[in-house]
């Protein structure tokens, strides 16, 4: 996602994360934690956001061109014009078949209200509590209309440089419009996580995603990592594909790659040097995997990286 600390829009390429997928970028300032982005996946390898999470509600909608947005093992498509909520600490990703710009805020929500207030109650604490991961908003729903219209007013706030203030008010308008949607909202326009079972499996998760984190330069296999979390293969298998839509071993694959790539533009070491050094010891299968991942092969990828820096400069 394109990160910047205030509240002007910057691209970036990657979005780094810690070992348990969270994102690594803050958003907003202590003082005001709101932040606007607008990505254009011409910017991402692939056309495609990474896999993260942060505490913070994040706020999309596709302005030009389509995008999938990727929760749990659900693939959401949003047309031209269409939006989404995404809850907190919900990991997501974004794909896009075709040039797409995709502006969006995010804000945790303690902005709107204090937590342990008597409006944080009534108002914000049940949306918590009901385990909504995610809301689509479609642009041809009249019931969405009302929450699109407030987003998109945000959006153009920011870009006309509006006060702070301003931005407040119109965040919290949003969040009343998004609470009537939720009213009425279809069962398949909003996703729901039930509590007890989700908050093991999301513990798994954390645990294996950090193992393959620290271990994903070394030879390691699927056994290895549902050991890492005490649990059968079979069950790993379950909670990778639930919580992210992949296998293990294919996410270990993905990891290694999106760490190569970052290799291949902060160091200068041969490709052959970089492959083995996140596990991959056979250089043919790397470039293999890592264009068909991409679309690019390594050397072009660092080559294309290096004369987008010189342009910028």
């Amino acid at each position: 996602m394109s990160k910047n600390n205030d509240i002007t829009a910057e691209s970036f390429q990657t979005i780094r994360t810690d070992e348990t997928l969270r994102e690594l970028m803050e958003h907003g300032t202590p003082g005001f934690q709101f932040s606007y982005y607008l990505d254009d996946f011409d910017r991402f390898a692939g056309r495609r956001e990474e896999w993260h999470w942060h505490i913070e509600f994040e706020w999309c909608v596709a302005e030009r061109g389509s995008v999938d947005c990727l929760i749990d093992s659900e693939r959401i498509p949003l047309r031209e014009g269409d939006g989404i909520f995404i809850g907190s600490r919900v990991i997501h990703g974004f794909e896009s078949a075709a040039p797409a710009l995709m502006p969006n805020v995010l804000f945790p929500p303690s902005f709107l209200f204090p937590e342990g207030s008597d409006i944080y109650s009534e108002f914000m604490r049940p949306v918590l509590d009901s385990g909504i991961t995610s809301a689509v908003l479609r642009r041809d729903d009249d019931r969405a209309s009302a929450v699109l219209d407030t987003l998109c007013g945000i959006f153009g706030l920011v870009r006309r440089g509006g006060s702070k203030l301003d931005l407040f008010l119109a965040c919290g308008r949003l969040w009343r419009e998004f609470l009537g949607f939720l009213e009425s909202a279809e069962p398949s326009e909003v996703t729901r996580r039930a509590s007890g079972h989700d908050m093991l499996t999301s513990s798994r998760m954390r645990t294996m995603l950090g193992y393959i984190s620290e271990n994903y330069g070394e030879r390691i296999d699927l056994s290895m990592i549902a050991a890492s979390a005490g649990i059968s293969k079979s069950e790993a298998l379950r909670c990778f594909n639930e919580s992210i839509g992949v296998t293990p071993v294919r996410y270990l694959n993905d990891y290694r790659l999106a760490r190569a790539k970052e290799l291949l533009v902060s160091t200068e070491d041969k490709v052959t040097s970089i492959a083995m050094s996140v596990g991959i010891d056979n250089i043919s299968y790397f470039v293999r995997r890592f264009s068909e991942r991409f679309g690019v092969t390594p050397s072009a990828y660092r080559a294309n990286a290096s004369h987008r820096h010189a342009s910028d400069v």
